[in-house]
C-alpha cells in the first residue's frame, strides 16, 4: 500500500494552525497534487504589492507638482496613471520584440526586466489563450519571447522586492545590461510624464518612422480631447506623407502586413483562428483553412496574383492593401466575413459573427499584442486594490499561521472550483475574490496551467470572456447553488444577497425523529484536513434554481473546510466583479444591474425572513394539535447567516453593481471604467474601431462613434 493511501485511510487530523496542503486533492476524477502552492501565492502577492506601491508612487508624484512642474506635467492623477501603463506597455513590445545576442538566458536576477514591464507582463500572461495563441501563431522574435517567457518566476521575482517596503531592490548591473541591450531604452522608467516628451511611431501609411510624437497634448487636459499617443483620441500627421493617421489604421495595416507575409510563405495564423474556442487547443488545420479563406477573398477582391508574394515585397504590399481598404476597419470587417462565410452576403449593417467579432477586435489597435494591454492593466489596478482591501497585501497578515489558513481554504477553493467545472462541464460558473487569486496565480505558469486544464477539464478556460450583467448575475446565482449542491456548504458569506432558495418552500419541518442538519464549521485557527472522511458527510441539502442541472453531491470533499463563519474572513469569499456598462453620445448610463440586484437582494432577505416565520408558524400549530414533543425546526443555516450579513453589513458592496457609476476613473482618458471587476482584463472600444471592443470581447457590437467600456473577469464560459 502506497503512502498516499494510508493517509487517505486516515481519520482528519488537526493541529493549531494550518501549515500545509494536503498530498492530493480532488478534482474530477482525478486526485491531484495542489496545483498552486502557498509559497507561489504569497510571491504573487508581493508583487501585487509592488504593483500597487508602483501606482501609488505615480498618484503621489503628481498630486504634489510645483507650480512650475504643473505647466509641463499634468495635475491628475489618474491620467498620469493612464499615461504610465501606455509607456509602460511600450516597453514591454520593445523588449519582447528587441534583438537578443542569443537564445533567452534562462530564469536569473540578470534576465529579470524592469517593474513596470513585469506588469504589463504579468497581464498579458492572465489572457491565458491570447497569450498562448501570440506565442505560437507567428515565428517572429515577439513570438519566441512570450514562449520562453510563459511561465513567470514568481519566487525569483518576489525576492528582489522588500518584504516590509515592496521597494524594488536595485538592479545588478547584468539585469540593466540585458534589458538596456534588449530594448534600446533604459532600465530605470520615469513616474513622469511632460507634455515634450515623445516616441518614435512607424507610420502606416508610408512606413517612415515619426520620431516625435506626443504621449500627452495640451488637449488633453480636457476630458477625451487629447491627441497624444497615450491619449483616447490619438491622431498623428505622418513627418514624411502628411498623412493622419490613428490607431485603427495601425491595426489594418498590422493585418495586412500578416497577411502579406503569410503570402511570402511564412508562418502566419491571423488571431483568434488558430485556438478552438470550445477547448483552448491549437488547431493548425482549421487555422489553415480559416486562413486560406482571407487570403483567397483579398486576392481576389484585389487581384492580387496567387504566386507567393517575394520577401522584398512585403512591406510595399502591406502598404499597398492597406491603401486599397482605406485604412478603414469596415472594409477589413466585410472582407473578413466574407472570406470566412464565403456563401453568404454581408452587408456593413449585418451582425457580424463572433469570430469576426474577436479577430476585427485584435486588429483594431497598434502592437504585437492581441489585446488592449494598457486597458488590461488599468483593468487589473481594480483587483489588486481589492486584494489591499482585505489586507492581504500587508507584510504581516500572513506572517501568523493562523492568518496562513485563510490563505490555505483559498487554495482549497479554488480546487474545489475546478471540481465544480469539471462536474459541470459547458456551464458557466463565476469565481469568488479569494478563488480569483489562485486561479491567477496558476495562470502565471502558463504552460502548466494549460496542462493541467486540460487533463482535468478537457479544456483552457480563458479569463477574458464578455458578460452581460444579466447574464452575470443569473450565472453567479447558479454557481452558488451548484456549489452549495455539491459541497453542502454555502459559496460567499460576505453579506451579499442570500443565495436562490427552492422553487417551493423555502424552509421544511423535519420529518419525525429525523435529526436536524446544521452547517458546522471547522475554526479557523485549525488545520484544515482536505482528507476524505469516512465519517463525514457533506450537507445534503440543495437549493435549487430556476433552471439549474441537478448535480451529484460530491464524496471526496468535506464541504466545511470551504468556508468560514469568521467574519473577519467574510470578505474573501465576495463574488468576483464583472459588468458591461454602455456610454451613449449623450452621456446616458445604463445601470439597470445596480437597481435590478439590489431589488432582488432585498426581496431574497425578506423571503428568508418570512419563510422562516411561516416555518415556525406551522410548527406551533402542528405540535399544538398533537401530543408529541416539539420539534426543532429544520432551516437552512447558510441562507439564515447570509441575510443576517446582508442586513448587519449596510456599507458591503453589492456584487454587480456600481454605485458610483459605470464611468470610473480611467474612462476619459482610456475609455475604461476600472470600478466594477476585480480581477478583469480589459476592453475598450476606440471611437474610430469597428466591431466590438479592442481588448476582444466582440460582445458590444456597438457602432462607430460609440465608446464602450467593458469589463470581463474571472468567470469561465464556453
Amino acid at each position: 500500500m502506497s503512502f498516499q493511501q494510508i493517509v487517505a485511510d486516515l481519520p482528519p487530523h488537526y493541529n493549531d494552525f494550518a501549515t500545509e496542503l494536503p498530498l492530493e486533492l480532488r478534482v474530477g476524477n482525478e486526485s491531484v497534487s495542489p496545483l498552486v502552492t502557498i509559497t507561489a501565492a504569497q510571491a504573487h502577492l508581493r508583487l501585487l504589492a509592488a504593483f500597487d506601491k508602483l501606482k501609488r508612487d505615480v498618484y503621489g508624484t503628481h498630486s504634489s507638482l510645483s507650480e512650475e512642474e504643473s505647466n509641463e506635467i499634468p495635475c491628475d492623477p489618474h491620467r498620469a496613471w493612464v499615461v504610465f501603463v501606455n509607456r509602460a506597455v511600450h516597453r514591454f513590445d520593445q523588449f519582447m520584440s528587441g534583438k537578443w545576442t542569443s537564445d533567452f538566458p534562462g530564469w536569473s536576477e540578470a534576465a529579470i526586466p524592469p517593474l513596470d514591464v513585469i506588469m504589463v507582463w504579468h497581464t498579458y500572461l492572465l489572457n491565458p489563450r491570447t497569450y498562448y495563441e501570440d506565442s505560437i501563431r507567428r515565428t517572429t522574435p515577439f513570438a519566441r519571447r512570450l514562449a520562453a517567457m510563459e511561465s513567470m518566476p514568481l519566487t525569483l521575482i518576489a525576492s528582489l522586492i522588500d518584504s516590509t517596503t515592496f521597494e524594488v531592490a536595485l538592479p545588478s548591473a547584468q539585469r540593466e545590461s540585458f534589458f538596456e541591450s534588449t530594448s534600446g531604452l533604459s532600465f530605470m522608467y520615469s513616474t513622469k510624464t511632460t507634455y515634450s516628451d515623445v516616441v518614435s511611431i512607424p507610420c502606416p501609411c508610408c512606413n517612415t518612422i515619426n520620431p516625435t510624437v506626443h504621449w500627452i497634448t495640451h488637449e488633453g487636459d480636457e476630458e477625451g480631447k487629447g491627441t497624444g499617443f497615450a491619449e483616447p483620441g490619438f491622431v498623428h500627421q505622418c513627418d514624411w506623407c502628411s498623412r493622419k493617421f490613428n490607431r485603427s489604421m495601425m491595426g489594418v495595416r498590422k493585418f495586412c502586413e500578416e497577411l502579406t507575409r503569410r503570402r511570402a510563405l511564412r508562418k502566419v495564423f491571423f488571431s483568434e483562428t488558430l485556438l478552438d474556442p470550445m477547448t483552448g487547443k491549437a488547431d493548425e488545420m482549421l487555422a489553415g483553412t480559416l486562413t486560406v479563406r482571407l487570403v483567397r477573398r483579398i486576392n481576389a477582391v484585389f487581384k492580387l496574383d496567387n504566386k507567393p508574394c517575394s520577401q522584398d515585397e512585403i512591406i510595399q504590399e502591406a502598404i499597398n492593401l492597406s491603401k486599397g481598404m482605406e485604412w478603414n476597419p469596415q472594409e477589413l470587417s466585410v472582407l473578413i466575413h466574407q472570406g470566412l462565410r464565403p456563401r453568404e452576403k454581408y452587408h456593413v449593417y449585418d451582425e457580424q459573427l463572433p469570430r469576426v467579432k474577436r479577430i476585427i477586435a485584435a486588429y483594431s489597435l497598434p502592437g504585437y499584442a492581441s489585446i488592449d494591454l494598457v486597458a488590461a492593466v488599468l483593468r487589473q489596478g481594480s483587483f489588486i486594490e481589492k486584494m489591499r482591501e482585505l489586507g492581504w497585501l500587508e507584510f504581516s497578515h500572513f506572517q501568523a499561521s493562523a492568518n496562513q489558513v485563510t490563505l490555505l481554504r483559498a487554495i482549497a477553493r479554488y480546487h474545489a472550483f475546478l471540481d465544480l467545472i469539471a462536474a459541470k462541464p459547458g456551464s458557466f460558473l463565476v469565481p469568488t475574490v479569494d478563488i480569483d487569486l489562485i486561479w491567477h496565480t496558476h495562470q502565471l505558469s502558463s504552460a502548466a496551467y494549460r496542462a493541467d486544464t486540460l487533463r482535468l477539464l478537457g479544456r483552457t478556460p480563458n479569463h477574458d470572456d464578455a458578460v452581460q450583467p444579466v447574464t452575470l448575475q443569473s450565472a453567479y446565482d447558479k454557481t452558488a447553488a451548484a456549489w452549495k449542491a455539491r459541497f453542502g456548504v454555502a459559496y460567499s458569506v460576505c453579506g451579499c444577497m442570500p443565495d436562490t432558495g427552492p422553487k417551493t418552500k423555502l424552509f421544511e419541518l423535519p420529518k419525525k425523529d429525523a435529526t436536524p442538519l446544521k452547517p458546522k464549521v471547522a475554526d479557523s485557527s485549525k488545520k484544515f484536513g482536505f482528507f476524505k472522511s469516512k465519517k463525514s458527510k457533506p450537507i445534503t441539502e440543495q437549493a435549487e434554481v430556476e433552471d439549474a442541472e441537478a448535480i451529484e453531491p460530491s464524496k471526496n470533499w468535506n464541504g466545511l473546510e470551504l468556508v468560514s463563519k469568521d467574519l473577519d474572513q467574510a470578505d474573501c469569499s465576495h463574488p468576483s466583479d464583472h459588468n458591461i456598462h454602455v456610454r451613449f453620445s449623450k452621456g446616458e448610463t445604463v445601470q439597470a444591474d445596480l437597481i435590478s440586484r439590489e431589488l432582488a437582494s432585498k426581496e431574497r432577505v425578506a423571503a428568508v425572513k418570512k419563510g422562516l416565520e411561516r416555518a415556525v408558524s406551522n410548527h406551533t400549530e402542528a405540535s399544538g394539535a398533537s401530543d408529541e414533543k416539539e420539534e426543532k425546526v429544520k432551516v437552512d443555516e447558510w441562507r439564515k447567516l447570509q441575510a443576517e450579513r446582508k442586513e448587519e453589513r449596510i456599507d458591503h458592496k453589492e456584487a454587480f453593481t456600481t454605485r458610483e457609476g459605470p464611468n470610473g476613473p480611467y474612462y476619459p482618458y482610456w475609455g475604461v471604467s476600472i470600478e466594477p471587476s476585480h480581477g478583469f482584463f480589459g476592453a475598450v472600444k476606440y471611437k474610430d474601431a469597428v466591431g466590438g471592443c479592442a481588448g476582444g470581447c466582440a460582445s458590444c457590437g456597438a457602432a462607430p462613434g460609440l465608446c464602450v467600456g467593458t469589463s470581463l473577469n474571472g468567470s469561465l464560459g464556453m
